[in-house]
C-alpha cells in the first residue's frame, strides 16, 4: 500500500509517525509546500525571537529519513483527482496514492495581496515567513515594525518581535485585541494588560489604509485614522482560510467523519478538517494542536486497524509566548457570566443550564486545567463556581474533597473552594 500526505505539518508528521510506530512497512510520500522538516506552527515565532532554527523541528530535522519517508518538497499539490487516485502538483509532478492524508493545513488571507511585492512587507504564518523576516531585521537594522491584525496570530507575532526588542505598533480594527478568543470586557482587561507590560503602542478600531514605498521597500505605513508611522517592516496577520481547494474546490474546508475520512480513501485532518464540536456538535474547522494530533492518530489507526473514532474538537486557544502573561479561552461566550478579578488576574466562565458553556482565564494557568474538564464533561458547577474561580490557590478544590489541610486558608478572605492544576 502506498500512502500520500498532503501536507508536511504537525497532523501529516503526527500521522507518518504513528503509521510506522504501529508496524506500517508500505510506501510513504509526503508532498509538501516548503522545503523544511515537519516543523511546529506553535514554535516558530520563538525562532523569530532569537531561539535557533533547531527547534521549530520537534520530531526532528532527519524526519523524513528516520520515518524512511520520500519527500517532495517546495511543489505545493494543485488537484486532487480521487477518481484515479493521484495528486498533481504546481510543477506538474503526479503522485499516484492507495490512501490519501489531507492536511494542506491553512494559509494567510490579504487585504491588498499587491503589498507582498514590496520589500519589508509579510505574512506571518509559515516557517517560511519566519525565516525570511529574521534575515530581513538583520539585513536592515529594523528597530520598530508594525503589525496588521490583533487576533491570535497577530499579537503572537508582536510579542515575538518585541522579545526580540523591536518597538511595535498593533493596529487592530476591533475594540479589543483578541477579539475571537475573549468577550468585551475580557478583551479590554487583556488588552489593557498588554500595553501596560510591553509598552507596545497597541491602536484599536484601526486599520493599515496603505503603505508608502521607496524604491520598491516599505518606508511608511498609513493607518485609516489619518495618521502615519515610519517603519521598514510591516507584518499583516488579519486572517486565515483553509488550503482545501485542490480537493474540495473552494476553501470552506474539508468535511470528515468520526473516522477523519473525507471521502473513500482520503483522510482530513488539522488546519483544512471540518469536525463536529466534542460539546455542542456544530460542525467547523478547530485549528488547535490537540486536535490535529488527535485527528492524525484517529486516521492512523483507522487505516491500519479500521477501527477507532475521533471524539470532536474543541475551540480551546491559549496564548502563554514571549511574556507571562497567560491568555487561555474555550467555548461559547453566553449564558450566564460569573467572573471574579484580582491584580493582573481576570477569570469568568458563562453558565448554561448549570454547566459551562466557556470561560476566559486571564493572567495565569492554575486552573485552567481544571475548568477545561469541567467544561467538557458537562459537570453541573452553577453552586460551586464562585468559590472556584475565587480561590488564591490552584490545589485548594483538591485538598478541600480529599479532607488535607482544611480550614489552613480560612480567614484568608477567599474560601476553600478551588481548583487543580491544569
Amino acid at each position: 500500500m502506498k500512502v500520500v500526505t498532503v501536507g508536511t505539518g504537525m497532523a501529516a508528521a503526527e500521522f507518518v509517525e504513528r503509521l510506522r510506530l504501529d508496524g506500517f512497512a508500505g510506501e510513504i510520500v509526503m508532498c509538501g509546500d516548503e522545503e523544511f522538516a515537519p516543523y511546529s506552527p506553535c514554535v516558530i515565532p520563538f525562532y523569530l525571537a532569537g531561539e535557533p532554527l533547531e527547534t521549530v523541528y520537534w520530531k526532528g530535522s532527519d524526519f523524513y529519513g528516520r520515518y524512511r519517508v520520500t519527500p517532495r518538497l517546495a511543489d505545493p499539490v494543485v488537484e486532487v483527482d480521487a477518481e484515479r487516485r493521484l495528486v498533481r502538483t504546481a510543477s506538474g509532478r503526479s503522485e499516484q496514492y492507495d490512501r490519501l492524508f489531507y492536511a494542506a493545513g491553512a494559509r494567510s488571507w490579504y487585504p491588498r495581496p499587491d503589498w507582498l511585492d514590496t520589500r519589508g512587507v509579510f505574512g506571518f504564518k509559515t516557517l517560511s515567513d519566519m525565516v525570511a523576516i529574521d534575515r530581513y531585521i538583520r539585513e536592515h537594522n529594523v528597530g520598530e515594525a508594525v503589525v496588521f491584525g490583533g487576533g491570535f496570530i497577530g499579537v503572537d507575532a508582536a510579542l515575538a518581535l518585541w522579545h526580540r526588542g523591536l518597538a511595535i505598533t498593533l493596529v487592530h480594527r476591533n475594540t479589543r485585541v483578541l477579539s475571537q478568543m475573549t468577550d468585551e470586557e475580557g478583551g479590554q482587561f487583556a488588552t489593557a494588560k498588554l500595553v501596560e507590560k510591553t509598552g507596545m503602542d497597541i491602536r484599536l478600531r484601526t486599520t493599515v489604509a496603505d503603505i508608502v514605498t521607496t524604491g520598491g521597500e516599505l518606508s511608511a505605513v498609513r493607518f485609516s485614522d489619518g495618521t502615519a508611522r515610519e517603519t521598514k517592516l510591516l507584518i499583516v496577520a488579519i486572517g486565515v482560510s483553509p488550503n482545501s481547494e485542490p480537493l474540495r474546490g473552494d476553501d470552506k474546508g474539508v468535511p470528515s467523519d468520526r473516522q477523519m475520512l473525507a471521502e473513500a480513501g482520503i483522510y482530513a485532518a488539522g488546519d483544512v478538517a471540518v469536525t463536529p464540536h466534542a460539546v455542542t456538535g456544530e460542525a467547523g474547522v478547530y485549528a488547535t494542536y490537540p486536535n490535529a494530533m488527535r485527528q492524525a492518530r484517529t486516521a492512523a489507526r483507522h487505516l491500519l486497524n479500521g477501527d477507532g473514532s475521533y471524539a470532536g474538537s474543541v475551540n480551546t486557544n491559549v496564548l502563554k509566548k514571549h511574556i507571562d502573561f497567560p491568555i487561555v479561552s474555550a467555548g461559547s461566550f453566553t449564558g450566564e457570566p460569573v467572573t471574579w478579578q484580582r491584580g493582573d488576574v481576570w477569570r469568568r466562565v458563562y453558565l448554561k443550564d448549570g454547566m459551562i458553556n466557556g470561560y476566559i482565564i486571564i493572567g495565569d494557568t492554575k486552573m485552567s486545567g481544571y475548568v477545561y474538564q469541567l467544561y467538557v464533561s458537562r459537570q453541573r458547577v452553577d453552586g460551586t463556581i464562585r468559590t472556584i474561580l475565587s480561590s488564591p490557590r490552584h490545589d485548594a478544590y483538591y485538598r478541600q474533597v480529599t479532607g488535607c489541610g482544611a480550614g489552613r486558608a480560612s480567614g484568608r478572605g477567599y474560601g476553600m473552594q478551588g481548583v487543580m492544576a491544569g
